[in-house]
This record gives structure tokens, sequence and C-alpha cells, in this order.
């Protein structure tokens, strides 16, 4: 019985600490790029980079865009591969003054990443971007506006 016991603690121990990396703070998953004022009216779109060495699973996890009068959702599924990148699509009817900040949620509400707010009125091929990908510093100075590249590096920043 000894050992049975020993096992289920050790098993134990080894999901919390699995449990602990994939808390808000440990998957690194961060708002990488956003475009809120896109070239002929297409569509809002933001884009996630996993800063990790581990696939990290995104099942339940939201974006929220919100931009002064209105709030948009984006759920999401699937996972995001190491120093990947995922780039979603906002809905087509959404319309922004340019101005806005970008949240992250995971499954369980908790906010995982925050962007600054950010004005673009230009509707151009220019987008706010970490630089490089990743950076996180929580300040406005990890974001460049600079041209876009949905779903790819934004670069080396320099």
């Amino acid at each position: 019985m000894k050992f049975e016991s020993e096992t289920a603690v050790k098993a134990f121990l080894v999901f919390g600490c699995l449990l602990a990396l994939c808390s808000p703070g440990g998957c690194n998953i961060v708002v990488n790029e956003f475009e809120l004022s896109p070239p002929d009216d297409t569509t809002i779109w933001v884009e996630l980079y996993n800063t990790a060495d581990e696939a990290v699973n995104i099942d339940g996890w939201m974006i929220k865009i919100a931009d002064e009068a209105w709030e948009g959702p984006i759920y999401l599924e699937g996972s995001i591969e190491p120093r990947g990148f995922l780039a979603v699509d906002g809905q087509e009817s959404w319309m922004t003054t340019g101005n806005g900040t970008v949240y992250l949620y995971d499954a369980s509400g908790a906010e995982v990443d925050k962007t600054p707010q950010h004005g673009d009125n230009e509707h151009n091929d220019f987008t706010y971007g970490r630089q490089p990908d990743g950076k996180d510093t929580d300040t406005r100075a990890d974001f460049g506006y600079t041209m876009a590249s949905k779903g790819r590096s934004n670069g080396s920043g320099a």
C-alpha cells in the first residue's frame, strides 16, 4: 500500500507542476500583433505567439477587442505550436474607431495578456506588433508600428 500512495503523491505533484506551467503567466502566449484599422475595410485580426518550447492548448480561450463603444470576442480552439503563431479574424461586421485594447483570456477566464490601447486610423497595411516577437515587458515600448506580418514573425525589431 505504501508504494501505491507514494506513486499517487508523485503523480499529483507532477500534475500540479504541469498545471502551474500552464497558469496564465506560465503558458507564454502573448498578443503579438493586431490590426484595428485594416485597408479596404477588410476584417480586424489578432495574432498570438507562443514563446514556449512546448505546444499550448487554447481550447476555451478568448480574445476580446475593446474599442471604446464596443467589445468583440473571438473564441479560440486548438493549440499553438512551440514558437508558433496563430492569426484569427474578427467578424466582418466589426467596425472600429481604430482605437483599441486587445485582451487574451484563458479557459478559466483569467487574463493572460493585455495590450496597451493603440490608435490607428490610417486603413493601411501597418499594424502594431511586438518587436521582437514575444517581447513582453508590459510596456507600450513592446510594440512597434510596422508593415503587417499576419501569421508570421514581426522580425527582429531593428
